[in-house]
């Protein structure tokens, strides 16, 4: 959201970064506090879990409000700040902003209900062959429930912080006076805090007749948006470019192609050279051998007779 607003909403976008931190946070240790009890992170193996650990539950449930910016949560301040601003300078980033709050109500909705609704569904069994599986999952331990609850108050409370512009005159306070005038003071505005709320409880309305009371079936969803989810579901097929073509095509494959070269032209050409030189040798090595102790002694007599010339040629005395 910082990157696409740009320089002009540069308080609205720290504020939010201020009050994403808590609510986001808590997701992650939520996430670890379900698969504490379950063993897994695949939802779809999860289930009915709000009547097992119901403090995990509820605390996940403040941050997936706050995420999607529902009042009087934290998001719903700081989100509806950049929404403003968006409008003020830019419509086209609100109407992508606005698509997001949808799409990220839908997300969350569907991660509680697969997670906490419905009926409890296994969980992953234990390795290395231990008898029991994870058939009563159970509430995780105070050491994991206290941050939880914690930072659970802190997705509530914390988009307060900016209600008399405290937050902002405090940012405003720490940016160099170069950037005073890219500012804005965008302010609350009920139509952008309705219609945003509106997308959000839309996209919880989505998840919940297709997660929470089936009356849409999944499969066909998936079926109408293709091939959407399996570009989704591929994460953009950055890591098949990644991997596939960068790693493996282009940088092991290049290195493998040069190395085969060097093996072939410079390694197997000194090997062979030198085998195919010492094989010359020998055959012209073998010339000089004919086996007949008659030549022999005429090269033997011809050396003598040369070596005499050469000593008269040097010193005729």
């Amino acid at each position: 959201m910082m990157m696409g607003l740009g320089v002009f909403g540069i308080v609205a976008a720290i504020f939010h970064l201020f009050t994403h931190a808590f609510f986001k946070a808590l997701l992650f240790l939520g996430a670890g506090s379900v698969n504490h009890a379950t063993g897994t992170f695949d939802m779809r193996k999860m289930g009915g879990l709000a009547k097992y650990m119901p403090v995990t539950f509820w605390t996940v449930f403040v941050a997936s409000m706050a995420l999607v910016g529902v009042f009087p949560l934290a998001g719903f301040w700081s989100k509806d700040e950049i929404l403003s601003d968006a409008w003020d300078d830019r419509p086209w980033v609100f109407v992508v902003a606005l698509i997001g709050v949808f799409l990220t109500a839908v997300y969350v909705g569907r991660m509680l209900f697969l997670t906490f609704g419905g009926e409890y569904k296994g969980g992953e069994e234990p390795e290395h062959g231990e008898a029991g599986g994870h058939a009563q999952p159970h509430e995780s331990p105070s050491l994991m429930l206290v941050p939880l609850v914690a930072l659970a108050v802190m997705a509530g409370v914390a988009g307060f912080v900016n209600l008399d512009s405290g937050l902002e005159t405090l940012i405003e306070g720490w940016l160099p006076k170069e950037s005073e005038e890219l500012v804005t003071h965008g302010g609350f505005q009920w139509w952008i805090a309705l219609s945003s709320t509106a997308a959000g409880l839309a996209g919880l309305g989505v998840a919940w007749l297709v997660y929470g009371a089936r009356a849409v079936q999944s499969d066909r969803v998936r079926h109408i948006a293709e091939p959407l989810p399996e570009i989704l579901e591929n994460k953009y097929y950055l890591d098949w470019l990644y991997e596939e073509l960068f790693v493996r095509a282009l940088v092991l494959g290049g290195a493998a192609w040069l190395l085969s070269l060097w093996d072939r032209y410079v390694i197997d050409g000194v090997v062979n050279g030198v085998g195919t030189a010492a094989r010359w040798g020998a055959d012209q090595a073998r010339l000089v051998q004919a086996g007949q102790a008659q030549l022999y002694a005429s090269a033997m007599l011809i050396g003598v007779l040369g070596a005499i010339a050469g000593i008269l040629i040097i010193d005729p005395k």
